[in-house]
């Protein structure tokens, strides 16, 4: 799980998940999309989707398009509910 320094920097913990690696790069990219008010900076590991003002309908698509984008597929019964963003980095990693 990624981790926030003092800087308020995160940082890998270890698991292998690159906090500004390709996964969290697709999911800024398609909730940007969404949200065009958005800036990348607000899209950290820390905060959930829903924080960032995207409904079900719209955390549904953004999860479906970097599903799409990593050819990966992920089980649904894998995701929860206000799940931070740096855990679902983690779960894309772990299905690719």
């Amino acid at each position: 799980m990624d981790r926030t320094d003092e800087a308020g920097t995160a940082s890998d913990t270890g698991t292998g998940i690159e906090p500004d690696g390709a996964v969290l790069a697709a999911i800024r990219r398609h909730a940007i999309a969404i949200l065009p008010d958005l800036r990348p900076a607000d899209v950290v590991p820390e905060r959930t989707l829903a924080e960032l003002g995207l409904n079900s309908v719209d955390r549904s698509e953004v999860v479906t398009n970097v599903m799409d984008d990593l050819n990966v597929f992920v089980p649904i019964t894998e995701f929860r509910q206000a799940m931070p963003v740096g855990d679902l980095v983690g779960l894309f990693e772990r299905y690719r």
